[in-house]
């Protein structure tokens, strides 16, 4: 991510409209930043991004270390009435020039992400992603290899919380479950220091306009070598919402949604149920937040970009429709779990 569009005229529109060559599909929608000091101002800037007309989130880029990309990502269905996504930055502060590196959309296939990319649940409704994380490892994105996600989406090294350690959770069974994450988020995974201590783990929220669902997506990896009880009772801002018990060596995915979120922060506490004899661990973690969008009125999509001038002197806005719909088409009809064990 070596190079970036800005737009300092604000008298236009700054969009991007990506047409989509298969509507009534639900989307990833992420858009990437890295300011490099690129104007030699020192000043990161922060914006607004839209899509498809309404509010989508704040871009603050002061928030991330120099050198290290942010990105905003969500899951949208794009219906045949616009089969297209258009993804606006709007200026906020005066002196704040927007600006973007990247811009991807990936088609969800094989029925990713259930009840959040079913359109008769959630017609004209964005879920944007809190966090994406891998507990006890590292990133993990595409890149072709065999514990690498296949749908191009990006899982965040998390940090050990406090009174945890890393531990390798390699599966032995590795059953067919609920979006297909990457088997490398299962190969390593945190765990309490004993049966007694919990996992405490926080989200931050960005500023919303009340209450909004939320859903929570946990992944856990039951290790072989174990010989115990381990149940897991998953706390949500205080209130338990699921009971997860293991037996043997297995893979689970937990889904709980909707879930009522409100900021600044979200509190999720991991803790052994009275039976469990082994302490509470957990491989990854999804969190996303629903916002609804209003139906896109234009009939004829068109693609607005500003005159050359307004670029920097590298200019390269990544598209990767055809790359991701190529590799989830693939993903399809390729049981893609079968040549890792």
């Amino acid at each position: 991510m070596n190079t970036l569009r800005f737009f300092p005229d604000q008298t236009h529109e700054n969009c991007y409209v990506v047409s989509v060559q298969y509507s009534d599909w639900p989307y990833i929608v992420r858009a990437g930043f890295l300011y490099g000091n690129y104007d030699n101002l020192s000043r990161p800037p922060a914006f607004d991004l839209k899509m498809d007309g309404q509010d989508w989130t704040a871009v603050n880029t002061s928030s991330v270390d120099d050198g290290v990309p942010l990105y905003h990502e969500a899951i949208y269905y794009v219906g045949s009435e616009y089969p297209a996504i258009k993804v606006c930055l709007v200026q906020t502060r005066e002196g704040d020039v927007p600006f973007i590196s990247s811009l991807e959309t990936m088609i969800i296939t094989d029925g990713l992400y259930g009840e959040m990319a079913e359109p008769v649940n959630n017609p004209h409704a964005a879920f944007h992603l809190l966090t994406r994380t891998n507990f006890g490892g590292p990133e993990i994105r595409y890149g072709g290899g065999d514990y690498d996600d296949y749908y191009n989406r990006i899982w965040t090294s998390g940090a050990t919380p406090k009174n945890c350690v890393n531990v390798s959770t390699t599966p032995v069974v590795f059953d067919e479950i609920d979006n297909y994450p990457p088997v490398g988020v299962f190969n390593d995974s945190i765990s309490a220091v004993n049966a007694s201590n919990p996992i405490v783990l926080t989200v931050d929220l960005p500023p919303l306009d009340g209450p909004h669902s939320a859903c929570f997506i946990f992944y856990f990896s039951n290790p072989n070598d174990t010989s115990g009880v381990r149940a897991t009772r998953i706390y949500i801002n205080g209130q338990m919402n699921s009971t997860i018990t293991f037996e043997g060596p297995t893979t689970k995915v937990v889904t709980i949604y909707p879930i009522d979120v409100v900021g600044p922060t979200i509190n999720i506490t991991l803790s052994s149920d009275p039976k469990s004899t082994l302490s509470t661990l957990i491989s990854g973690m999804e969190v996303f937040t629903k916002h609804d969008l209003a139906v896109p009125q234009p009939s004829n999509p068109t693609y607005y970009a500003p005159p050359p001038s307004a670029a920097a002197s590298e200019l390269l806005i990544f598209m990767y429709s055809v790359l991701a719909l190529t590799l989830s088409l693939v993903v399809v009809f390729y049981r893609r779990w079968e040549y890792f064990f």
